[in-house]
């Protein structure tokens, strides 16, 4: 029987689509044969608090140090009343006190300048060269009611320190204050210059506080080769797919962009509503840019966090991450499914804020919106703005930038190939060697953000293990920090400090 004229071509593309077929199954296999760890070497700590030596008279007294650091209620509120206010700086004067009777050695030696409730001191090293460790001293306003223990107690029950500031972010900055502290007493002598900066303002923007000393250090020529602030933490592996707890460290940070839209229409009676209202046409131009998100992308850091990751994990799981070239929208997808995990990948859009009549039965003649948007590594606000004007597509409704109190940009992408990356990778294993260690892309905003212009190496990480119950203590109800985690923190600082 004589075959049909196409069957030859018809074979040929089979053939040609196998060999495609298994030439794609061969390099993936190569891909994921290639895959080699990027996890630090162990390390054994070098100091005592981290080899278990800890004195229970230094325990004792670390801990009442940060018991009444958080009974002074430094609180940061976006719009206070005089008498709010002068409670803050009566707060902020006590704190001050509490730092020159507690920490002596500091005082003495390093002569920390005080800039409004901020604090900036410089400990001269062996070498002109230069890091920075930054926390903040604000904290959050608390609902007293509906905590366990008061959130300005700073009670020591069960094995915990309670109020707000433990976690976020006044417990660190005490904890880098006792490993200085620790280190004077030693006779410790940095290699590199050692400066400390606390600020008084970070939950609104740090324009006081860190923005300030940043200008300090830039009016004396200060150049640094790397800053450590808070941001990300230690976390269950189980949250990220792991088995292992993870230590992320960000790179860098999203930006923070806000949107005001604004409708204004002729008011009147309710009983007598035109076909649209100000209110209709602004709930209208909502569910427009809720339906109309900014593309999604996996760019650094995210796609760091993976290439670290793959080569710790097994089956499916290393084989799709280690060819994102060919899983790449797989992943994306998986990511959006979860907000925590979507926000790594695209630009945000929250409304928070809406603002019509006053009365129940009068038109709103003006209507508005405020968004809160946090800003991918490379999305810009202008791109923002007109992205979001041309969803909305109507012209009765004005869209514009408000509050840039906060950078509307994101944070540039700091290096993993850095010598202080690789100090602090190690300092990490020394405090957490069952942890693995991952970069990633912080969400919020932090003052590290203000001291861009004196470091390209800026690195965000707290030496917290937090669950995911812990995590909704930030900025949430019973915030509190474990004895034992305090000590562990400290003790980080300390290792981190003579690694340096």
């Amino acid at each position: 029987m004589k075959l049909p004229q196409f069957w030859p071509l018809f074979w040929q593309t089979v053939r040609y689509g196998v060999f495609a077929v298994l030439g794609l199954l061969g390099a993936s296999v190569w891909q994921w044969s290639q895959l080699h760890s990027l996890q630090p070497p162990a390390a054994q700590p070098t100091v005592a608090l981290l080899q278990g030596d800890i004195k229970p008279a230094f325990q004792s007294q670390a801990l009442q140090r940060l018991s009444q650091a958080i009974q002074t209620p430094t609180i940061s509120r976006q719009s206070a009343s005089p008498l709010q206010k002068a409670q803050t700086q009566q707060a902020f004067d006590a704190l001050h006190r509490q730092f020159q009777r507690h920490y002596p050695l500091i005082y003495q030696e390093l002569k920390p300048q005080r800039m409004g409730n901020s604090l900036l001191m410089h400990w001269p090293g062996k070498s002109k060269s230069a890091v920075l460790l930054a926390a903040h001293l604000d904290v959050v306003p608390a609902e007293a009611e509906a905590w366990q223990q008061g959130p300005f107690s700073g009670a020591l029950a069960g094995g915990y320190v309670w109020g707000r500031g433990t976690l976020d972010d006044k417990g660190t900055a005490l904890a880098i204050l006792e490993a200085t502290e620790r280190l004077l007493d030693s006779g410790f002598v940095p290699r590199q210059d050692i400066y400390i900066a606390l600020g008084e303002d970070e939950e609104i923007g740090g324009t006081q506080g860190a923005m300030r000393m940043a200008a300090a250090l830039k009016s004396k020529g200060v150049k640094l080769s790397g800053v450590l602030d808070e941001g990300m933490l230690v976390v269950p592996g189980s949250m990220i797919g792991m088995e292992k707890p993870v230590a992320l460290i960000g790179l860098a940070e999203k930006g923070y962009l806000t949107l005001e839209l604004r409708v204004k229409q002729a008011g009147g009676h309710s009983s007598m509503p035109a076909r649209e209202t100000a209110v209709d046409i602004l709930a209208q131009a909502l569910v427009r840019i809720r339906q109309s998100p900014l593309p999604p992308r996996l760019n650094a850091p995210a796609d760091q966090l993976f290439a670290w990751l793959a080569p710790e994990m097994k089956g499916f799981q290393r084989w799709a991450l280690a060819n994102l070239w060919l899983t790449e929208p797989l992943l994306i997808s998986q990511l959006q499914n979860k907000p925590a995990t979507a926000a790594l990948i695209q630009t945000t859009v929250a409304p928070t804020m809406l603002s019509a009549s006053a009365k129940e039965n009068v038109l709103a003649s003006d209507a508005s919106a405020v968004i809160n948007l946090r800003v991918l590594p490379g999305d810009t606000p202008e791109q923002i703005l007109a992205h979001y004007r041309q969803a909305i597509d109507d012209e009765r409704v004005r869209v514009e930038t408000r509050n840039l109190s906060f950078s509307g940009v994101s944070s540039a992408v700091s290096s993993t190939a850095s010598p202080l990356f690789g100090q602090l990778t190690q300092t990490i294993k020394q405090t957490f060697p069952e942890a693995l260690v991952a970069p990633s892309l912080v969400l919020a905003a932090t003052d590290s953000r203000h001291y861009e212009g004196l470091s390209e190496n800026i690195y965000r990480f707290q030496p917290l293990y937090l669950t995911a119950e812990d995590l909704d203590r930030l900025h949430g109800h019973n915030e509190r920090i474990s004895a034992a985690a305090y000590l562990k923190s400290i003790g980080f600082f300390e290792q981190f400090l003579v690694n340096l």
